[in-house]
């Protein structure tokens, strides 16, 4: 663990006055991931910059420009409001910068001259990411959208942007694009069924050129190979892209992508706080300090720790981050993958933690020794890989059962229903994964019953793409020594998602689905009573046993707890930044997170 200091971290304390009852223990600031680099033409002829976008959940993007001559960053923050990433940037046909956006959008231009992102608009009134900018042979930029897998054109010359329509009817990413100098433009399509489209200039004509036997589940990726070529990647399949014209090929024939270089053909490498140029020719490396420290950044997941300290995570990327409520002290321990941890919890002297696109999927820390990750039992931390595993899970919930095992609940990966439930024994590293407990559903809330068994919730809806094909969401008895459901039931009709579980001291089982917080007996043989819980939108799984064995939440208002005799929730104290996240009980204060800022609220005696 590192205390905190340079670029890449600072909590820094927050002046202000606090709400009664609440402090304001610090704020994240950080570098957020980096979705996309290129080479471009510099401010000044014949000079060259590499070009970097930053995501920031929270605030706005950055476009960042480095100067390979001496490593000096210069940031471009979005001159639109919420535009927190772009994943698309190309060099135009005019050499000047093109950027994409999410989550309206935009496309915006870097003007060297005014030294800031000009926004050029939307093509698209309907969509929220534009993935990928490639200029066509017609010197207009063609860009791939979600979530109604279009194809938007803009053309730099006259300022209009176009939105040229579906390139199928029922898919919602279409996630890459490329172009070929014959007049075509290519798009990969998925992520329930894999497709390639072809769309050609000159007629706007349109269709799905991938041959029938590489077709099948996941997405397809388009790209355009050193040679000028435009192929394919579909499953194992290799495919040639030639107009109208798919030919699958040997997966060794791919020439590969283009590389990230200097008109001089020395390549770059970029990761926020340093850039280094190497001569292919010599061997000679150079590595600068760019000075780029980021900016406010939000935080995702906190949770208590075995040692009694917070440990959190942000999203793209994942900072793993350390927080001492004694001290006030505060650090970095690693970045830890390039998405977020969903789930962390204490389990004996180890933290586990749960993480979509991370480094591996599961991870056992052990606070107390340095941080040397690997695959091994003995490595710190331990990260687990399992047969089945899917890195773009999100694993909502994590809790320990009776047994000594962690169990998971999951969303499941792009274009899947169905996500799991999962036996994890951090002992030995060995996971039990269970999928489609509910059919069609996924595992987004647990608790434990104190006989052991556990009660899980579900969403309706699966991975990034995936139709949902239910309308409830349940509530459903696991036995863990049959690994067999019990029973099920729907909660609250209508809704499409058990948010939150909790077993009280009376040992009833309490909910909240949508607006309802409802209660069931722990058998689950009905629901006793169901009411409107009016404290705002509920923070996932952000709900437990605190002081005198007391049930206490977080909403998206504030901090509640729940009377078990009359079954009702009651807000305590609203805090009026808002919650984004949680949550943690730690003696008699409950912490949470309200974007990069981590608060705590003590709790009243009662």
């Amino acid at each position: 663990m590192t205390m905190m200091s340079a670029a890449t971290l600072a909590l820094l304390a927050t002046a202000g006055a606090e709400p009664e009852g609440f402090s304001l223990h610090g704020r994240f600031v950080g570098i957020g991931a980096c979705l996309k680099t290129l080479v471009a033409p510099g401010p000044v002829p014949g000079t060259e910059r590499l070009i970097a976008s930053h995501i920031y959940g929270g605030d706005t993007l950055d476009i960042v420009s480095v100067d390979p001559a001496t490593g000096a960053a210069q940031a471009f923050a979005s001159p639109v409001p919420r535009e927190t990433g772009a994943w698309a940037a190309t060099v135009g046909p005019d050499g000047g910068v093109y950027v994409g956006t999410l989550p309206t959008a935009h496309i915006f231009r870097l003007d060297w001259a005014q030294g800031k992102l000009i926004d050029l608009g939307r093509p698209s009134a309907t969509e929220s990411y534009i993935w990928q900018l490639v200029v066509g042979s017609d010197a207009k930029l063609y860009g791939c959208t979600y979530p109604s897998a279009k194809l938007v054109r803009f053309d730099p010359a006259t300022g209009r942007g176009e939105d040229l329509g579906r390139m199928d009817e029922t898919e919602q990413y279409a996630r890459s694009v490329a172009a070929d100098d014959a007049g075509f433009v290519y798009v990969g399509i998925g992520t329930v069924l894999r497709h390639v489209v072809a769309y050609e200039i000159a007629t706007g004509e349109h269709r799905d050129v991938l041959p029938a036997e590489c077709s099948g589940p996941g997405t397809a990726t388009v790209t355009r190979a050193v040679d000028g070529r435009v192929y394919a990647f579909a499953g194992d399949a290799l495919v040639r892209l030639e107009g109208w014209t798919a030919t699958v090929i040997p997966s060794g024939e791919f020439p590969g992508e283009p590389p990230l270089k200097l008109h001089d053909g020395r390549t770059l490498s970029y990761n926020g706080p340093t850039i280094t140029i190497a001569d292919p020719a010599t061997g000679a490396e150079q590595t600068w300090e760019t000075g780029y420290a980021g900016k406010s950044q939000d935080l995702f997941r906190i949770a208590l720790g075995p040692d009694g300290k917070l440990y959190g995570s942000t999203a793209m990327p994942i900072h793993f981050i350390w927080a001492d409520p004694d001290s006030d002290e505060w650090g970095e321990i690693a970045r830890a993958g390039g998405g977020e941890f969903y789930s962390l919890t204490a389990h004996g002297d180890v933290l586990l933690g749960a993480a979509y696109c991370g480094d591996a999927p599961l991870m056992v820390y052990r606070p107390a020794e340095p941080w040397v990750p690997g695959t091994g039992a003995a490595d710190n931390p331990w990260l687990v890989h399992f047969e089945g595993e899917s890195p773009a899970w999100r694993p909502m919930a994590l809790v320990i059962g009776r047994d000594g095992k962690a169990y998971i609940g999951a969303v499941s990966g792009y274009g899947l229903l169905g996500g799991p439930l999962c036996a994890w024994d951090p002992a030995t590293g060995q996971v039990e994964q269970y999928p489609h407990v509910i059919t069609d559903q996924s595992v987004v809330s647990l608790a434990v019953l104190p006989g052991g068994r556990i009660v899980g919730g579900t969403t309706i809806a699966g991975g990034g793409g995936s139709r949902p094909t239910q309308t409830e969401a349940k509530v459903f008895l696991w036995d863990p020594a049959t690994h067999a459901v019990v029973r099920e039931l729907v909660p609250v009709p209508g809704q499409g998602s058990v948010d939150a579980l909790a077993v009280g001291p009376d040992g009833l089982v309490y909910g909240f689905a949508g607006d309802t917080l409802f209660v069931l007996d722990g058998e689950l043989e009905g629901v006793l009573s169901a009411s409107e819980h009016r404290l705002g939108g509920m923070v996932y799984n952000a709900i437990g046993v605190g002081p005198g064995g007391r049930l206490y939440g977080v909403s998206s208002r504030g901090v509640f707890t729940i009377d078990t005799e009359t079954k009702q929730a009651r807000m305590l104290a609203e805090y009026p930044e808002g919650i984004s996240g949680g949550f943690a009980i730690r003696g008699s204060r409950v912490y949470f997170i309200s974007g990069p800022q981590i608060v705590s609220y003590e709790l009243p005696e009662e």
